[in-house]
C-alpha cells in the first residue's frame, strides 16, 4: 500500500486516480461516487466513469472471494454478508450474474443494482463519452456503521483487515471518520481512545492522519510507536518512510529502509526508496541494483520500474530500458502501448508510429496536460511533418501548465525548424 493519502489535499478526481493507483478500491469508489460530473470536462467524465467501474468490480472480486471462502469454512452468515457487499459493489454484468448464482436468487432479487453510468462503457457498445453518472443507487453515507467499516477494509491486505475486525469501539469511530475526510473530528476521536486499546494499529492509523493533517513530527512519533510494538507492521514503516521522503529526511528515509531489510519488512518497498535515495545521490550504480533487487521482490511500483529503465537508458542498455517500459502498458479501451515507451521510441527514433499512437491515447485521457501535445508535435516533426508539428509544439509551449523542462526542449526544437 502507498501513502499518497499522507500528503496535502488533491482534487477529488486527483484523489480517486491515486486510490486507483494504490489498489485502495474502497477510497477511490467511496470518493467517485460524491463526485458531480457535470462539474468534470466529457474526458473527466469518462475517465471518473472507468475509475469508479474498475474500483467496484474489484472490490465486489475481493468480496466475493471472501465470501465463498466463509462459505467454505462453514461460516453462512458471514458469507452472505460479503456477497451482498459484493452484488451491491460489482459494474460488470457477468460479475454481478456470477454473484448472484452464488448467493441465490432469492437473496439476490431484493439488493440494489449497482451504479448505472449514462455514457457509453467499454464493452459490447464500444467506448466513448456521455452524459455523466447516473445517481448512485446507494448513497455510502446512509449505510451502517458496520457495512461501511467493511467497506473501508476492503482495501487492506486480508491479514491486515482480520486485525481491525477486533478494535476498540472508539477506535473504529475514529478510524471511520479519518476515511471518511473527517479529519478534525477524527483527531478528536482518537484522543478518546483508552490507552489500552492504543496498539500498533492504532498508532499507525493516527500517525497517517496527523501526516496528512501536516503534524509531522506527531505522525513520526506515532508511526515509530507502531514500528516498536510491531517490527513486521509493513504499512507502518511505508508510511514512516513516505513521510521522511516528503519532508526531506533522506538520512532517516534510508535508516528506516534498511531496518526494513534487516527484518524482513516491505522488502520491495524499501528497496525500491533505496534506490530512489542513491539516485538522489548520484550513485547510480547502486541505485540500479536496488531498482533491480526490488523489482525482483515483488509486484513492480511503476515509479520504480521506469527508475530502473532511466538507469539502464544512461548506460546505454537500451534493450533492457525498452523491455521494462514495455511492462508498463497501455490505457484506454484497445491497450497498445503506454505513454512511457512512447517517448523512449521517441528520443531514439524507432517505431514513431506507435509512439504517435501512444501520445494520441495519452492525450483522449488527459486532454489538459499540454505534454502530449508537445510529444505529438515532436513525433510529427521527427516524421518530416514540419508545419503541423511546429504548430503543435506552438500550442503547447503557450499553455501555463507545461513544465519549465519540457518548455525548453520544446522552444529548442522550434529554433531548429
Amino acid at each position: 500500500m502507498v501513502f499518497s493519502r499522507l500528503f496535502g489535499r488533491k482534487s477529488s478526481l486527483d484523489q480517486v486516480r491515486a486510490a486507483v493507483r494504490d489498489n485502495r478500491w474502497a477510497d477511490a469508489l467511496r470518493i467517485g461516487e460524491t463526485i458531480d460530473p457535470q462539474g468534470l470536462a466529457a474526458a473527466e467524465q469518462a475517465e471518473l466513469e472507468r475509475l469508479v467501474t474498475e474500483s467496484g468490480d474489484c472490490l465486489a472480486r475481493l468480496n466475493l472471494e471472501e465470501g465463498e471462502a466463509f462459505r467454505r469454512a462453514g461460516d453462512e452468515a458471514k458469507g452472505r454478508e460479503h456477497l451482498e457487499l459484493a452484488l451491491m459493489q460489482a459494474r460488470d454484468g457477468q460479475l454481478r450474474q456470477r454473484i448472484e448464482e452464488t448467493l441465490g436468487k432469492e437473496s439476490a432479487a431484493v439488493l440494489p443494482a449497482a451504479p448505472a453510468f449514462a455514457s457509453a462503457h467499454c464493452g459490447s457498445g464500444g467506448c466513448g463519452g456521455g452524459a455523466g453518472l447516473a445517481p448512485a443507487a446507494v448513497d455510502l453515507e446512509d449505510l451502517d456503521e458496520e457495512t461501511r467499516f467493511e467497506l473501508t477494509l476492503s482495501s487492506y491486505p486480508a491479514e491486515l483487515a482480520q486485525r481491525y475486525q477486533a478494535i476498540d469501539p472508539e477506535f473504529r469511530k475514529a478510524f471511520l471518520a479519518a476515511h471518511e475526510g473527517h479529519d478534525a473530528e477524527a483527531v478528536e476521536l482518537y484522543a478518546l481512545v483508552a490507552e489500552e486499546a492504543r496498539d500498533d494499529l492504532f498508532f499507525f492509523e493516527r500517525g497517517s492522519l496527523l501526516a496528512r493533517c501536516g503534524d509531522f513530527s506527531g505522525a513520526r512519533r506515532d508511526l515509530n510507536l507502531a514500528l516498536q510494538m510491531n517490527s513486521a507492521h509493513e504499512q507502518a514503516l511505508e508510511a514512516l518512510i513516505t513521510q521522511e521522503l516528503s519532508q526531506g529526511g533522506f538520512d532517516e528515509a534510508k535508516k528506516q529502509a534498511l531496518r526494513g531489510l534487516e527484518t524482513g519488512t516491505a522488502r520491495a518497498f524499501c528497496l525500491g526508496r533505496l534506490a530512489f535515495i542513491h539516485a538522489r545521490e548520484g550513485d547510480a550504480e547502486q541505485a540500479l541494483g536496488f531498482a533491480r533487487q526490488a523489482l525482483q521482490a515483488g509486484r513492480p511500483e511503476l515509479d520504480v520500474l521506469l527508475l530502473a529503465a532511466s538507469l539502464h537508458e544512461r548506460r546505454g542498455e537500451l534493450g533492457e530500458a525498452e523491455a521494462l517500459l514495455s511492462a508498463t502498458g497501455g490505457g484506454g479501451c484497445k491497450g497498445g502501448s503506454s505513454a512511457y515507451l512512447g517517448e523512449f521510441w521517441l528520443r531514439h527514433g524507432r517505431h514513431l508510429d506507435k509512439a504517435l499512437d501512444a501520445f494520441n491515447q495519452a492525450a483522449r485521457q488527459e486532454p489538459d496536460n499540454p505534454r502530449w501535445a508537445l510529444r505529438i508535435g515532436e513525433t510529427y516533426l521527427a516524421r518530416g511533418w514540419k508545419k503541423e508539428g511546429q504548430a503543435l509544439i506552438e500550442q503547447a509551449l503557450a499553455h501555463p501548465d507545461l513544465p519549465l523542462e519540457l518548455k525548453e526542449s520544446g522552444r529548442k526544437l522550434i529554433s531548429l525548424t
